[in-house]
């Protein structure tokens, strides 16, 4: 009689745990591409974005990729600039959090968070600019078009 209880008992154990819900549930990655806009392309990001939402986590973005800064094979003469692409997360229209990365004359790895510093609002979409910058006090800057990215 025993054992038939404690067969039954882990049986019952068994299929709750089976049915329970994760912790942590996350979205299909969405690629993502940006560029500096110029003719020569010299700053360019890309990579995916991640949505992570789920009952004990912070909505968050996952962003895991690249920025490069003028390829070392080009037609074009170096510029004396830097690359920097941001990552700015939107409820709507309120803008949740925002992170930039930053390449001089090379690739550099990505990989952040983007979230609500509260760790309540959860984030519809993500929006990725790539611009760059002067290396000195004197000059021009100038950015690409932004690409905007919807929660899948």
């Amino acid at each position: 009689m025993r054992l038939r209880a404690w067969l039954a008992s882990g049986a019952v154990l068994a299929a709750g745990l089976l049915t329970a819900q994760p912790a942590l549930a996350a979205q299909a990655a969405v690629t993502f591409h940006a560029d500096s806009g110029d003719q020569c392309l010299r700053g360019v990001t890309e990579g995916t974005l991640e949505w992570v939402e789920g009952p004990v986590v912070r909505p968050t973005v996952r962003v895991d990729g690249s920025l490069a800064d003028d390829a070392p094979v080009s037609s074009c003469a170096p510029d004396g600039m830097y690359s920097q692409a941001t990552f700015s997360a939107y409820k709507g229209a309120t803008l949740v959090d925002s992170q930039a990365v930053k390449a001089d004359d090379g690739k550099v790895a990505i990989a952040l968070a983007l979230s609500d510093p509260a760790g309540v609002t959860a984030i519809d979409r993500v929006v990725v600019q790539v611009c760059r910058f002067s290396s000195t006090p004197i000059g021009i800057s100038y950015c690409g078009r932004a690409a905007e990215y919807k929660a899948p």
